[in-house]
C-alpha cells in the first residue's frame, strides 16, 4: 500500500509538472469517454434494462399475418382473441389492446386524454399493483357493466390535482361520466405508449370500438399481448398458436390464411427497429474513443522519450523493470480517473443534449437517464482506456537500453523506433477517422437526398390541427357532417383565411387505415388474398388546400351529399396498379371504412400521388372518398393562410369554441413541422454521427501535428545541416510535408477497405445512397489530405525558421 500510494504522489508530481500535456490529455479522453457514456445511457435505456413489469421476460405480442394478401403484423379481431383467451394453455393471461383520444371535460379547459382501450384482463397480463384503488375486474368488460377508468399518476396530477380522494369520483370522457376506480404509478406505461397521461377504460365502454366487438373475423384490428406460464418457452407457445391457428381456419372460414405469425417476445417488439441503428452509433463512438487513445498513447510515446534518461538513471539505482512498469500505468490510470470524472460531466450535459434531440418516437425515451449502470461503464471504460494508452510507454521502457540513455539521453530514446510506432499511431488514427467520416458522409447525403423527396403536396403555408367530437355526444354521422360542413363555413369567413377542408388521416403526419376492397366486374380473388389501399376521406376543397393535383376525371364537389351516388377518387398508384392499360373513370370500387360499411363507388377521378407513410417510402394505393359521404368522428382541419401559424391555430379554435365550447382544438402544427418531424430520426443518426466524425477529424488531426511536430524538433541538426548545404526554403518544406503525406497515405490505404466493409452495415439506413458511393470516399479522402497537409503547415514554417549555426551546436 505503502508503494502505491508513493506511486500515485509520484504520478500526480510528474503530472503537475506538465501542465499542458496534463490538459490536453484529460481533455481528449474526457470527450472521448463523455460521448461514450452519454450514448450508452441510451443503449442501456432502450436495449439493455428491462421492460418496467414483474417477470417481463413472459411477456409476449402476437401479431397475425395473411402471406396471401401480403400483411404482416396485424392485429386479432375480437372472436379470435376470446377463443385464445378461453383455451390456451400456455399463457397465463390474454388481453388486446387499442388507443384513441377521448375528450376530458369539467377539469378546466377541455382536452383530448390519450385512452387506452383494454379487455378486461389487461392488467393481469402485465401484473403490475395500483397506486391508489383497484385495476380492472372481469365483471367491468362485461355488456351493461358500470363506465370505470384507471387513471395513470400523471395524469392523475395534471388533470385531478392529485386529489388523495378520487377513488369513486366521476370522470367525464366523451361527456359521458367514468368513474375513476385506481391510480397506476408513474414507473407503468403502456407498451408503445410513452406518455405520462393515460388512462384505461374497458374496451365494452368505449364509445368507438365497442361497437367494433362485434365485427366479423375477418376484422383483424385488435393487437394482443400475453403472459406466458413460468414453465412455459416461445417455442411451446408457437407450436401451441400454431394448432389454434389451423384450428380457426376449420371453424372460421374468413380466418383461412391467417396465422398468428410469431410469439414475439415484448422487449424485442418495443425496440423494434431501433436496435441497429443504436448499435451503429454505439460502435462509431467506440471509434471516437479509440482515436482519442492512440492520441493520448502518442502524447505519452512523446513523454517517455523525453524521460528516457530519467528512467534509465532509476534503473541503474536499482529499480526493476516491474517497478518502472506499475509507476507508469499508475500515471496513465491518473489520467484515466482524471478523464473519466471530466468525461461523467460532459455525459451529465450530453444525456439531456441527447434527450432534445431524440426523435419522440424512440422507445422508452423517458427512461433515459445517467444512473448507477451507466456511471459504473464509464469507469469501466476509463480503466481499460487507460490500460490501451499506458501500454505505449511501458513498452518503450522495456524496449530501452539504460546505458544507451544514460549516455545520450533522449535522443537515444528516438534510436529504439518510438518514432515508428508514432508514426504508426497516427496513420491508425487516420484510418479511423476515414472510417467515421465515410459514415457521416453517406448518412449526410442520404438525408439531402431524402429531404428533396416532393411529398406530393405543397405543405408551406399549411396548418393542421385535430378537432375530436365527444361521441357520447355526436353519435351519427349526420351530426359528424354537419359540424364539419358549419366549421369549414365558418373559417372559409373568417379574415385570412384563404382555403380550409377536413380530411382523415392526413399523409405522413397520421400514418394510414390500409383497406382491402374489390373491383367490380372482375373475377373474384383467391381465398385469402385481397387488392388493398390506404383510405381516406376529405371534404372537397382538401385537394385545393394540399396543393394535390387532378389529374384526369373530376374531384369532389358540393353535390357528393350523402344522398347522392357513392363516389371515389384514386391515386396514380391505385390506377398503375389495378387499371394498367385500362380506363379506371367509371369503374366500380366495394370497400367501406367500418364505421360506414361497405359501398359500391364510382371512380370519378384520378389525382397525383403522394407519400402518405413516408418520404422514404414510395407512394401507396390511395383511395379518397367525400367527407359527406363517409364521415368520421371529428377530422383533422387543414387551413391554407397567409397568416402565422398561431393565428390561424388561433382563428380555428375561435371558430370551433363558437360552435361548441367543450370541444378541444389540439395537435396543432404546420404541415412543414410535421415533413420535419417524420423526418427526426434520420436527421438525429446524421447529426450525432456528424459530430462524432467532426472530433474524429479534429484528433486525427492533432495526432498529425503532433507527429510531424516532434519530428521537426528531433531533426533540427538535420534540417540545419540542410539549410547549410544551400537547401531551399521550398524543398524543407516538401521534406515535412512529405512526411504527413506519408501518415495520410498508410492511414486510407487501412481505412479505404475498413469503410468499405463497415459501411454495409448502413445499408438499410441508407436511402438512394450505395454504401460504396465513390463521391463520398474521393471527398472525405480528400478532406483528410487537406486537413493533414493544414496539420504540417506550422511545423513546416517552424523547420524554416531553423538557424544553422545553432542547429549545429543542438542535441
Amino acid at each position: 500500500m505503502g508503494t502505491l500510494i508513493q506511486d500515485l504522489r509520484y504520478g500526480l508530481r510528474m503530472l503537475r509538472i506538465s501542465p499542458g500535456f496534463t490538459g490536453v490529455a484529460i481533455l481528449t479522453l474526457a470527450l472521448g469517454i463523455g460521448a461514450n457514456t452519454a450514448i450508452f445511457s441510451v443503449v442501456n435505456a432502450v436495449l439493455f434494462r428491462p421492460l418496467p413489469y414483474p417477470n417481463p421476460g413472459q411477456l409476449a405480442l402476437l401479431p397475425e399475418a395473411s402471406p396471401k394478401q401480403g400483411i404482416t403484423d396485424a392485429g386479432m379481431s375480437y372472436p379470435s382473441l376470446l377463443e385464445l383467451r378461453d383455451n390456451s394453455r400456455v399463457f397465463s393471461a390474454v388481453a388486446g389492446l387499442v388507443s384513441h383520444a377521448l375528450t376530458l371535460t369539467g377539469r378546466g379547459e377541455p382536452s383530448e386524454a390519450r385512452t387506452i382501450v383494454v379487455t378486461q384482463d389487461f392488467f393481469s397480463v402485465f401484473d403490475t399493483k395500483p397506486l391508489l384503488g383497484r385495476t380492472l375486474l372481469p365483471g367491468d368488460g362485461e355488456r351493461g357493466a358500470a363506465p370505470v377508468a384507471v387513471l395513470s399518476e400523471g395524469m392523475w396530477r395534471s388533470q385531478f390535482g392529485a386529489d388523495p380522494n378520487i377513488i369513486g369520483s366521476p370522470a367525464t370522457l366523451d361527456m359521458r361520466p367514468y368513474t375513476v376506480v385506481g391510480v397506476m404509478p408513474a414507473e407503468f406505461r403502456t407498451p408503445f405508449f410513452d406518455q405520462a397521461d393515460q388512462l384505461w377504460i374497458p374496451l365494452v365502454q368505449d364509445p368507438l370500438f365497442s361497437g367494433w366487438m362485434t365485427h366479423p373475423q375477418k376484422t383483424h384490428w385488435l393487437p394482443v399481448f400475453a403472459r406466458l406460464r413460468p414453465e412455459v418457452s416461445f417455442a411451446q407457445a408457437k407450436a401451441e398458436m400454431d394448432i389454434m391457428t389451423a384450428r380457426l381456419a376449420r371453424e372460421f372460414p374468413a380466418e383461412n390464411g391467417w396465422m398468428i405469425q410469431q410469439v414475439q417476445p415484448l422487449r424485442q417488439a418495443v425496440v423494434g427497429d431501433v436496435k441497429s441503428p443504436l448499435l451503429i452509433l454505439s460502435c462509431a463512438v467506440g471509434l471516437v474513443l479509440l482515436i482519442a487513445c492512440a492520441n493520448i498513447a502518442n502524447l505519452l510515446l512523446t513523454r517517455a522519450t523525453s524521460r528516457s534518461r530519467e528512467i534509465a538513471v532509476r534503473i541503474a539505482l536499482g529499480a526493476p523493470q516491474r517497478r518502472i512498469t506499475r509507476q507508469l500505468l499508475t500515471e496513465s490510470a491518473i489520467l484515466g480517473i482524471f478523464g473519466s470524472v471530466a468525461g461523467m460531466f460532459l455525459a451529465y450535459f450530453g444525456v439531456s443534449v441527447l434527450i432534445s434531440l431524440l426523435p419522440p418516437e424512440l422507445p422508452r425515451i423517458q427512461a433515459i437517464r445517467v444512473d448507477g449502470s451507466v456511471l459504473g461503464f464509464a469507469l469501466l471504460l476509463s480503466l481499460a482506456a487507460s490500460f490501451v494508452f499506458g501500454l505505449a510507454p511501458v513498452v518503450f521502457a522495456a524496449q530501452s537500453d539504460p546505458q544507451t540513455n544514460l549516455r545520450e539521453g533522449a535522443r537515444a530514446g528516438e534510436a529504439t523506433g518510438s518514432q515508428r510506432a508514432r508514426s504508426v499511431l497516427a496513420a491508425v488514427e487516420v484510418a479511423l477517422a476515414m472510417v467515421l467520416l465515410v459514415a457521416a458522409g453517406l448518412l449526410m447525403r442520404s438525408f439531402t437526398r431524402l429531404t428533396a423527396v416532393s411529398p406530393g403536396f405543397e405543405p408551406n403555408g399549411v396548418v393542421k390541427a385535430m378537432v375530436s367530437l365527444p361521441q357520447f355526444q355526436y353519435s351519427t354521422p349526420q351530426q359528424w357532417n354537419a359540424f364539419a360542413t358549419e366549421l369549414m363555413t365558418r373559417l372559409e369567413a373568417a379574415p385570412g383565411m384563404e382555403d380550409s377542408a377536413c380530411a382523415a388521416p392526413l399523409p405522413i403526419k397520421d400514418g394510414q387505415i390500409d383497406l382491402p376492397f374489390e373491383i367490380a366486374g372482375n373475377p373474384p380473388l383467391p381465398a385469402g388474398a385481397a387488392n388493398s389501399a390506404d383510405y381516406v376521406t376529405a371534404s372537397p376543397r382538401y385537394f385545393s388546400v394540399m396543393g394535390i393535383p387532378l389529374l384526369r376525371g373530376r374531384l369532389f364537389n358540393a353535390s357528393d351529399a350523402p344522398s347522392s351516388p357513392p363516389v371515389a377518387l384514386i391515386s396514380t398508384a391505385l390506377a398503375l396498379r389495378y387499371f394498367r392499360n385500362q380506363d379506371p373513370l367509371g369503374r366500380h370500387l366495394v370497400f367501406g371504412f367500418p364505421l360506414n360499411g361497405p359501398a359500391s363507388r364510382e371512380i370519378v377521378g384520378v389525382v397525383g400521388d403522394v407519400h402518405n407513410v413516408s418520404l422514404g417510402k414510395e407512394p401507396e394505393p390511395m383511395l379518397y372518398v367525400p367527407f359527406a359521404q363517409a364521415p368520421i368522428y371529428g377530422c383533422e382541419v387543414v387551413v391554407r393562410s397567409p397568416l402565422s401559424a398561431s393565428a390561424v391555430a388561433a382563428a380555428i379554435r375561435t371558430e370551433t369554441h363558437n360552435i361548441d365550447k367543450n370541444l378541444p382544438v389540439t395537435d396543432v402544427t404546420t404541415l412543414p413541422g410535421a415533413l420535419s418531424a417524420s423526418v427526426a430520426e434520420p436527421r438525429f443518426r446524421t447529426l450525432i454521427l456528424g459530430l462524432f466524425s467532426a472530433i474524429a477529424l479534429v484528433l486525427a488531426a492533432v495526432g498529425i501535428f503532433g507527429v510531424i511536430s516532434y519530428s521537426v524538433s528531433r531533426r533540427t541538426r538535420e534540417i540545419g545541416i540542410r539549410i547549410a548545404l544551400g537547401a531551399t526554403p521550398t524543398s524543407v518544406r516538401i521534406l515535412v510535408i512529405r512526411e504527413s503525406a506519408k501518415l495520410v497515405f498508410f492511414g486510407l490505404a487501412a481505412g479505404i477497405p475498413a469503410a468499405l466493409v463497415l459501411t454495409r452495415f448502413l445499408a438499410k439506413l441508407l436511402f438512394d445512397v450505395r454504401p460504396a458511393d465513390p463521391l463520398t470516399f474521393i471527398g472525405v479522402a480528400a478532406l483528410l489530405t487537406l486537413v493533414a497537409l493544414a496539420a504540417s503547415y506550422i511545423p513546416a514554417r517552424r523547420a524554416l525558421r531553423v538557424d544553422p549555426m545553432v542547429a549545429l551546436r543542438y542535441e
